[in-house]
């Protein structure tokens, strides 16, 4: 629903409290700080009071199908199966293994796997880091020949693989935009990631976990908090993208940085 007095958006993944920057219909610019309550994946109706003010009407609880997850237990087993290939992520905090698993995303593995394989992670900002929610790195500076290497993705199928705490997939702004941005779940977020009938395509397909031997140092990474975007204080992707690396450095010294990868 959309016109010049109404309007409804879906919450996006953010920390609890978040304030969000978006535009109306009309073009105002809105700051809409969000109630401990709400959660990624609630719609919310936004329409204007008597004085022509913008105000939230309504919230609808997001309810996801039913789906088929696959257990802890399977999963465990697929990660050390024949077909997994475990990855070692150099970071600032210590080494992070990760177990890949083609079936799991057929088509963002093997991107994962390209990347890793033609040394993109090299230098490499952890620029979203949320206590209790998730890291997220792979911007690179628009100059940086990586930038314009990779073309976006088609959306790989449904699985029943959750979102669970150490699931490894790919970020994305829509349907066939995965591209190299990289996110691992910090905690357990089946309820708003990945839903969906099993076969359906989708961006939400994980295609790996952290080795169990690895979560105690991926939950060492430090938390700078969420991006601007999704009303955090933490590092901007997109002056990120613009300075590169010297804006990391300048303004958030403390971020932990992936320095390379390889096949282990």
């Amino acid at each position: 629903m959309a016109d010049a007095n109404a309007f409804t958006f879906e919450v996006p993944q953010c920390e609890p409290g978040s304030s969000l920057k978006l535009q109306a219909p009309d073009g105002t610019t809105l700051k809409i700080p969000l109630p401990s309550s709400i959660l990624p994946g609630d719609q919310m109706m936004m329409g204007k009071d008597a004085e022509g003010n913008w105000t939230v009407l309504k919230v609808l609880r997001s309810v996801p199908p039913e789906t088929h997850w696959r257990s802890a237990e399977q999963m465990a087993a697929e990660c050390q199966s024949g077909e997994a290939v475990k990855v070692r992520f150099d970071t600032t905090k210590g080494p992070i293994f990760i177990s890949v698993v083609p079936s799991w995303a057929p088509v963002g593995a093997r991107r994962f796997l390209q990347l890793v394989d033609e040394g993109y992670f090299s230098d490499i900002a952890i620029y979203r880091a949320i206590e209790h929610g998730l890291i997220q790195f792979g911007v690179v500076k628009s100059t940086d020949p990586r930038s314009t290497r990779y073309e976006k993705l088609p959306d790989d199928r449904l699985v029943g693989i959750p979102y669970a705490e150490g699931v490894v997939g790919f970020a994305a702004a829509g349907p066939g935009t995965r591209k190299s941005t990289i996110c691992i779940m910090k905690a357990d977020f089946r309820t708003q990631l990945g839903k969906g009938d099993l076969g359906t395509q989708s961006t939400e397909t994980p295609f790996g976990m952290v080795c169990p031997e690895s979560m105690a140092t991926m939950h060492l990474i430090t938390c700078l908090g969420d991006i601007p975007q999704c009303g955090g204080s933490g590092p901007d992707p997109v002056q990120l993208e613009t300075q590169g690396n010297d804006y990391i450095f300048r303004s958030f010294p403390s971020c932990d940085f992936i320095t390379g990868a390889m096949r282990a």
